[in-house]
């Protein structure tokens, strides 16, 4: 906990020593506050309060010729106190009420055919709306799904980047020294901790982790970096990128274990490579989407009943199984006017040499819609976007009425929903059903 204050200190005097060599600075900001309930699908969430966050959101740029020092931070009060610890990038309070995120600090130098990053960076990879196919190089903040969007979970990872600039493409070449994972709801108060790890398993005791500091981290050397390779490029009638990434699964492989104290969960991080490709192509009020990764040898995590069988059988069990991996998608966006934006996906992925020992389906696959429409000289916007799981038939759905005072102050109501499938089965969606949700979110931006 000392160092990853002292690294929050370190970014505060490096944001604070700016001004000192900068020919220009902006700074820029949010403070957003939001307080959601459990609605009456939510079980023993029913009524209960299941988020509620102030958050402040700074940034500041400063510019000095072709370079740029950009730092951009949280400041986080949880009323709940479902804040969890991650590493260097998330510090959180014991209790979970308080946290410090450093999303961003780093370095830019640009020239004429050269690019250099270096610091805590995000990029997104990809043109998967809301899903993730080829997005593996920075890690997500999954501790949270209430009043949420994909594009705000990506965490910064520290990293060297170089990059080759043209007129009609980018080649960039990464290399990140130390590995970053995603954020987990941790924190004993988080209602997402009890849909991953309950508290009890038939009429035993779970006895989970609690904090970062408590699975199997990756040792914090050199050959235990990560690399990742990018190139794109940008047609007047296509948009393609190649992707390549050799590093470290962002989630943990949990290990159940029975002992006298009841079940034991440890988690392990294992190694991993991906290659993938995207393409946009635009056609009049169309643009279409195209996405594809393969994963070679990826570790899938096996399923409680195959840990359990193992054990009681008095033979050693393995938390994961490596197999190839292939994960595609096609979707759409359509902007037919009037304020209008409709946008469609079709997810599909497989495992290749499939075991039934495996957490997970041999062919899982969804889809998604989401329809946006503007109204009011664009003050008013109305959101609905949801998924399908096409295994089981579960769903989610968010449905927001976001209306704008000013160009600094929005008011949103939001309603989160999390059904199951057919004959009851949880499927995909339906085991965060308890997280069902409706919240009122105000954000004034400066």
């Amino acid at each position: 906990m000392k160092r990853r204050f002292l690294n929050v200190i370190a970014a505060g005097v490096f944001a604070l020593s700016l001004p000192a060599f900068a020919q220009e600075i902006d700074f820029y900001g949010s403070l957003t506050a939001q307080s959601g309930i459990g609605l009456p699908n939510a079980d023993d969430n029913k009524g209960k309060f299941l988020t509620g966050l102030t958050v402040f959101d700074g940034t500041m740029r400063s510019y000095l010729g072709q370079s740029m020092a950009y730092v951009n931070g949280q400041v986080i009060f949880d009323a709940i106190g479902s804040q969890s610890t991650n590493g260097y990038s998330a510090f959180a309070a014991d209790n979970g009420n308080f946290a410090l995120h450093l999303k961003e600090a780093y370095l830019d130098w640009r020239g004429e055919l050269f690019a250099l990053r270096v610091g805590r960076q995000i990029a997104a990879w990809g043109k998967a709306d809301g899903i993730q196919v080829a997005d593996v190089l920075c890690p997500k903040d999954d501790s949270k799904m209430i009043a949420s969007t994909y594009k705000d979970s990506r965490l910064g990872i520290d990293a060297v980047r170089l990059s080759l600039l043209t007129d009609k493409a980018q080649f960039d070449a990464y290399w990140i020294p130390i590995f970053t994972p995603s954020l987990l709801p941790l924190a004993k108060n988080n209602p997402l901790r009890k849909c991953i790890l309950p508290d009890s398993y038939e009429g035993l005791p779970v006895v989970a982790p609690q904090k970062f500091d408590d699975f199997d981290l990756p040792k914090k050397a050199i050959y235990n970096g990560e690399y990742a390779l990018r190139a794109s490029t940008y047609l007047s009638a296509l948009d393609l990128s190649f992707y390549a990434f050799y590093g470290w699964d962002d989630n943990p492989f949990m290990a159940y274990s029975i002992s006298e104290s009841g079940i034991k969960v440890d988690g392990q991080y294992k190694r991993m490579a991906m290659l993938g490709a995207d393409a946009a192509i635009p056609a009049g009020n169309f643009v279409f989407r195209f996405e594809t990764a393969y994963f070679p040898l990826r570790s899938i995590q096996t399923g409680n009943e195959y840990q359990s069988n193992q054990q009681l059988a008095g033979l050693a069990f393995d938390a994961c199984k490596k197999h190839h991996q292939l994960i595609g998608l096609a979707g759409f966006d359509w902007t037919p006017g009037s304020g209008w934006t409709i946008t469609a996906q079709y997810f599909a992925d497989l495992i290749c040499d499939y075991s039934s020992d495996l957490e997970r389906k041999l062919y899982e696959h969804q889809m998604t819609l989401s329809l946006e429409k503007s109204l009011i000289n664009e003050t008013l916007t109305l959101t609905a976007t949801g998924a399908l799981d096409l295994n089981e038939l579960s769903s989610t759905a968010e449905l927001e009425c976001a209306y704008s005072f000013s160009d600094a102050i929005t008011l949103s109501a939001i309603v989160d929903l999390f059904l199951k499938g057919i004959d009851g089965k949880k499927g995909q969606y339906g085991a965060y059903e308890s997280l069902s949700c409706g919240t009122l979110k105000a954000k004034i931006s400066f």
